[in-house]
């Protein structure tokens, strides 16, 4: 090795790795139905031995679907905590993400989310709510500036 490869930082491939991203597009356009989605993909997540980041628009939203998290199946816990309050595999954000699990991330923000790269899975979920199409959309050309192409599952549609 020459002194200049060991001076140099050596890129990390894990970080330039091709990122797997995902829309789930909701044939719905009400919050319970949503919700209901994240609750049982948030499940699959975690029965896969998985951790995930969930970002929301706002604290105050990551609260409140905490609440829906905890009331989802009496016969199903799922390990979650806001902004790591406690130890667990799922962490429920607002705008801002700290301490990132770099597994997969959540993004319910009807932004992009800049901090994609740190995850192995990035998840957009989007239902037919005009708003959401449309931020969805925007969200889907950022993906596609980066060069990558999400995935896309159709949720309820015949």
């Amino acid at each position: 090795m020459t002194e200049d490869q060991q001076n140099t930082p050596q890129e990390n491939t894990e970080n330039t790795a091709a990122r797997d991203v995902l829309f789930y597009v909701l044939n719905s356009t009400d919050q319970q139905s949503r919700d209901r989605f994240l609750c049982q993909l948030l499940n699959k997540i975690y029965q896969q031995g998985r951790r995930c980041d969930v970002r929301f628009a706002s604290e105050q939203d990551a609260r409140r679907f905490e609440l829906t998290l905890w009331n989802w199946k009496a016969t199903s816990f799922i390990p979650h905590s806001v902004m790591h309050e406690m130890a667990a595999p799922i962490q429920l954000f607002g705008e801002r993400l700290s301490k990132k699990c770099a597994d997969v991330l959540i993004n319910l923000h009807p932004d992009f989310c800049e901090d994609y790269s740190d995850y192995q899975r990035t998840i957009e979920i989007v239902d037919q709510s005009e708003f959401l199409v449309q931020k969805g959309r925007v969200r889907w050309k950022d993906y596609q500036q980066r060069q990558l192409t999400p995935t896309v599952h159709k949720i309820g549609f015949d």
